[in-house]
């Protein structure tokens, strides 16, 4: 298990390598000038030239991207061109909201999902099994911004049970920190849970056709036990490698789902820094994600071996 761990990370190595390279140049390539934004419009040419300087903005692009690639190698996600302030900081204020938002968007997503997607397959053909495949149809088809902008129409414009727009930390209590995020979390969870679900539903239709399941009620297991202790389990490779995509999927829809709802999380710090071309943030909060998708990559295969000991790599 060791070893995995040790080649798996070496491995991610490249990968963020590439993504750094590959967000520097984008950033390079996009239009704007960050020395005019902070200098103003009414700054002088001097005086852009100045900032421009002071940044290093001046220098060299293969300069450029050899210091971005040497302070990246020593841990340093560089510092905010507009706030002056390291971008590890920045990002670790607004990882709160966003983790709480992902958190509780996950959590809403497998309680649901796996649910739906069992019931669906022992009710192959019913009314559910219909019901609940046209709605995962549905939450396909609509795009998570309109979701979250009808929910605030309903329940937060017309019933009033909900607040439009803001986050409240826990430490402020459990009741206001769930209230502001039941809207955002289920705006965030809409796309997953259908996903999830019809993997469950399909991973589940092929288990239940096993000769084991059929011995398991044969013996007069009750259907509970059969579906949840021996179908369940061995259907769960696939469903936990889309829960794994749906993680990693979750950062996308962050940023929406914050921007919508007003959360001050890394998603909002992100637009922020697109809209001001503030590069060291954006930069390094796309290469934090990135540390995260390889990290849950990781997770996902220790998983798989704990769930099926035959898996070796």
């Amino acid at each position: 298990m060791l070893n995995l761990v040790l080649k798996r990370l070496l491995a991610a190595v490249p990968v963020v390598l590439i993504v750094a390279t590959v967000v520097f140049g984008l950033l390079r390539m996009a239009p704007g000038d960050p020395a005019r934004v902070i200098a103003g419009d009414m700054a002088s040419e001097e005086t852009i030239a100045q900032i421009r300087a002071n940044l290093g903005l001046d220098q060299p692009l293969l300069t450029q991207y050899t210091l971005a690639m040497g302070a990246l190698a020593r841990g340093d996600l560089g510092t905010s061109i507009v706030s002056k302030q390291p971008v590890s900081t920045l990002i670790a204020a607004r990882l709160g909201p966003t983790g709480a938002l992902a958190l509780s968007a996950l959590t809403l997503t497998v309680l649901l999902a796996i649910p739906l997607g069992v019931l669906s397959a022992w009710w192959h053909r019913r009314a559910f099994d219909r019901a609940t495949m046209a709605l995962t149809v549905l939450c396909f088809s609509v795009p998570a911004f309109v979701v979250g902008y009808v929910l605030i129409l309903v329940f937060s414009v017309t019933l009033n049970w909900f607040p439009v727009q803001g986050y409240a930390p826990l430490a402020d209590g459990l009741g206001g920190f769930v209230h502001r995020l039941a809207l955002p979390s289920l705006t965030l969870a809409t796309v997953f849970v259908a996903l999830i679900t019809r993997i469950t539903r399909a991973s589940m239709l092929d288990v239940l056709g096993e000769d084991f399941v059929r011995t398991a009620r044969a013996k007069g297991a009750p259907e509970r036990t059969v579906l949840f202790r021996h179908a369940l389990r061995n259907a769960a490779a696939p469903i936990v490698t889309v829960v794994g995509v749906a993680i990693t999927t979750l950062i996308s829809g962050v940023v929406v789902t914050e921007t919508i709802f007003n959360i001050p999380g890394v998603g909002s710090l992100i637009v922020d820094a697109v809209l001001a071309r503030d590069y060291p943030v954006v930069q390094g909060t796309i290469l934090f994600f990135s540390f995260i998708y390889v990290f849950v990559n990781l997770a996902i295969d220790l998983v798989y071996v704990l769930l099926d000991p035959r898996i070796r790599y």
